[in-house]
């Protein structure tokens, strides 16, 4: 049995240590294509996010160019009296209604100072008066704009809408495009600027968050500040610690998205995946799918617009991830190794049946010619029994006869197996069966080997009760733990004559 267990133990360890092995690596594979898939959804996520904000924005580009090309601009910049100006601002005002995300539509001719401007205020409507029109030559998407030629695209980065130099309140995050724009002579006559809400790319993203609550999304700005889907809150320039300076709270991850347009880092904040949102890129992706949206936009485009988009997902849903791995590699190695256990225990059982049944089978066969050869041992003493002249009789410890040989029988005159069962003292005279009976109970406490007779004669009685002289020798001896005694009679009548 000790050696079966040696013997299982000698096979199961190594096994063990092999489906320990291969569940790691499993488990790391399995855990490399789940983390590839999470990168995948999350990568579509951000195409989709991105692609929705490239679509918004080159669906308002189209206006743009319409906007700038449209006889109603044209004749406004030719001849700015006040029936043209009115034109104008009817079709921004058209523009405006028909678009809820564009909160002003503007003119601002090549000194900076608006000429036309249609503006939403808490979701109204208004045509600014002419004594309102302000001065934007110092603004810097005027002077990136301006400095384009006429029928080139701008789009400015997001930041917070400003109303004499003063943030607007409640605070409202838009992104301009513009083009700049001449009269029918060629002369620069300024540029056409949309403003664009961007409420509802925070909204969008708020949205996405919301339906997969394993998933952060965040939008962070190329100064790395981290604009919250609150977007009252962000970028204010009088209170700035409203807004998260994520460049130094995740310095590792905005180092590799510095360097990088798309890519993916596991931190000890959990997992990053990121997209820089670029119109332009997306541009180039729709015209290249679907021909469709060349209309019109083989101009250059510049762009001022770069923003992140990170999918976070937090250590504790990587650590689920990883323990939830790990509990199924432990179970499918308990598994395997259960089914292994036991398919060894049989197979080891049935090897120690074999043996042992292999063992008894050699045993039973030694026993079998032991017996055997006791029998044979047996009969050959029976025949040398049998064949001796010297009368033989075995009488247990009561003096009752067990077994004589032939030699007794025909000597006291009995048949075969007579004799057995009788207590040996009827075979002396009657005048020494009661002495003899207490003699033999002194033998047989102190057994030892004698010879009777010797210097006096001894008589035995025959079957018809005739007696004849013998000599007598005792010999002790045990069988099964039983005490015998071995009695040999001489006859002695021969000697006499």
């Amino acid at each position: 049995m000790r050696t079966n267990k040696f013997v299982f133990l000698g096979l199961f360890l190594p096994a063990v240590a092999l489906v320990l092995v291969i569940g790691n690596l499993v488990a790391s594979a399995r855990m490399d294509a789940h983390v590839d898939e999470i990168l995948e959804y999350d990568g579509a996520r951000l195409n989709l996010i991105s692609g929705f904000l490239g679509s918004e924005i080159l669906v308002s580009l189209k206006h743009l160019r319409s906007l700038a090309t449209e006889a109603v601009t044209r004749e406004a910049l030719d001849e700015s009296g006040p029936a043209q100006l009115q034109s104008l601002e009817s079709s921004f005002l058209i523009l405006a209604q028909r678009n809820p995300l564009y909160q002003q539509v503007r003119w601002i001719d090549e000194a900076g100072r608006e000429r036309a401007r249609v503006e939403r205020k808490l979701d109204n409507l208004t045509v600014t008066a002419q004594q309102d029109l302000q001065d934007k030559s110092d603004r810097y998407y005027f002077k990136r704009a301006n400095a384009l030629l006429p029928g080139e695209l701008y789009i400015s980065r997001v930041d917070l809408y400003e109303e004499r130099g003063q943030v607007e309140q409640p605070r409202l995050p838009v992104v301009r495009i513009a083009t700049p724009v001449a009269d029918s002579e060629q002369r620069r006559r300024g540029i056409i600027v949309i403003n664009i809400e961007m409420k509802y790319l925070f909204e969008f993203v708020r949205t996405t968050d919301q339906t997969d609550l394993e998933v952060e999304y965040l939008l962070v700005s190329q100064d790395g500040v981290l604009l919250s889907a609150d977007f009252g809150n962000v970028m204010s320039e009088d209170a700035p610690d409203t807004a998260a300076d994520f460049s130094a709270t995740y310095p590792e991850v905005w180092t590799l998205m510095s360097t990088k347009l798309t890519g993916s880092l596991e931190t000890a904040d959990g997992l990053w995946t990121w997209r820089k949102l670029s119109p332009v890129a997306t541009f180039k992706r729709m015209i290249r799918n679907s021909p469709q949206h060349l209309v019109a936009f083989d101009q250059f485009i510049s762009d001022d617009l770069s923003l992140s988009l990170l999918a976070h997902r937090p250590v504790e849903t990587m650590e689920d991830v990883r323990r939830e791995n790990h509990e199924l590699m432990v179970l499918g190695a308990i598994f395997v190794l259960s089914i292994y256990g036991l398919v060894l225990a049989f197979y080891l059982s049935g090897t120690a049946r074999a043996r042992r049944a292999e063992v008894d089978a050699a045993r039973a066969i030694e026993r079998a010619n032991d017996l055997k050869r006791m029998n044979e041992l047996d009969e050959r003493f029976h025949r040398l029994v049998e064949a001796s002249s010297i009368g033989l009789l075995s009488v247990d410890s009561t003096g009752r006869i067990e077994i004589t040989n032939g030699a007794v029988d025909l000597m006291l005159g009995y048949q075969r197996g007579e004799l057995n069962g009788v207590n040996v003292d009827t075979l002396l005279p009657a005048g020494m069966r009661e002495k003899h009976a207490g003699l033999r109970e002194q033998f047989m406490r102190e057994p030892e080997a004698r010879r009777m007779g010797f210097g006096r004669e001894l008589k035995a009685v025959r079957k018809d009760n005739t007696t004849i002289p013998v000599e007598v020798a005792l010999n002790p001896y045990t069988d099964n733990g039983r005490s015998l005694v071995l009695v040999s009679i001489i006859d002695l009548s021969h000697r006499q004559i």
